[in-house]
């Protein structure tokens, strides 16, 4: 069982979790090898973005081919209800950056395009995997979730798209039209590529992802780069990483 997250900060919380936990590198990316109830399970940091996810996911492909990849992770919200802690459990991931500007300004969305043993594959979005995306809706109706600091209810599981792109959007008008054309609950940056990926190499994937900010609530402050959520570093992936090792822990 593979688990690709995108910075360490949201690997430490699933790492923590495993038992018997061995460092081993998968070539340049931390990898973090252990067991949760008996199933083996490699932590992989792979990088913000889209190709570092790419390339980490065939990595772990073309080597020890995974019984599974989970993809999770932090996410900025694409609805008004949906706040910093709740998690996201994608019923598919849409690449919203895949677009051909016409001639008049529209964008026409393309999906996603990618050749299998020769055969050229087009699908709006990619889908989790049927066996995966059960078990963890059981197993999110199981998992005691922490409160986000600052907010005074339990987090909220959602069911819906994940918006992917090397994009980070701020613009509220923006995000809107992005949720009526997807339908997406978030946005981030690696599922659409793990999620390709895995598809290529025909190994079942599942991407969870929590909130970590909603900018139609609050514009988040980029002037230092990635270091915009410093202050809630120890909540990035928390959430979801609890889902995701209450899945894992339900295949023993």
């Amino acid at each position: 069982m593979a688990v690709v997250c995108a910075m360490d900060s949201e690997a430490v919380h699933l790492r923590e979790r495993l038992e018997n936990p061995e460092e081993d590198p998968l070539n340049v990316w931390r990898r973090t090898t252990g067991t949760i109830g008996g199933v083996t399970v490699e932590v992989v940091v792979c990088g913000i973005g889209l190709i570092n996810a790419a390339a980490t996911t065939s990595a772990l492909c073309i080597g020890r081919r995974p019984r599974a990849i989970f993809n999770y992770g932090c996410s900025g919200a694409h609805r008004d209800d949906i706040d910093c802690g709740d998690v996201v459990l994608a019923n598919r991931v849409v690449h919203h950056s895949a677009v051909i500007v016409q001639t008049d300004g529209e964008e026409r969305y393309q999906g996603f395009r990618y050749d299998v043993n020769g055969e050229t594959m087009l699908t709006e979005a990619i889908m989790p995997d049927p066996e995966l995306f059960d078990l963890a809706s059981r197993a999110a109706d199981r998992t005691v979730l922490p409160a986000w600091p600052g907010i005074n209810h339990e987090p909220v599981i959602h069911v819906g798209a994940v918006g992917s792109a090397d994009i980070w959007t701020q613009h509220g008008a923006r995000i809107k039209t992005l949720h009526q054309l997807h339908g997406s609950l978030c946005e981030e940056m690696e599922a659409a590529a793990v999620g390709q990926v895995a598809a290529m190499f025909g190994v079942p994937f599942l991407a969870v992802k929590d909130i970590s900010n909603n900018e139609l609530h609050r514009i988040t402050d980029l002037r230092n780069d990635w270091g915009a959520l410093h202050d809630v570093k120890g909540e990035l992936g928390l959430r979801a990483s609890r889902v995701v090792e209450t899945t894992i822990g339900m295949l023993s």
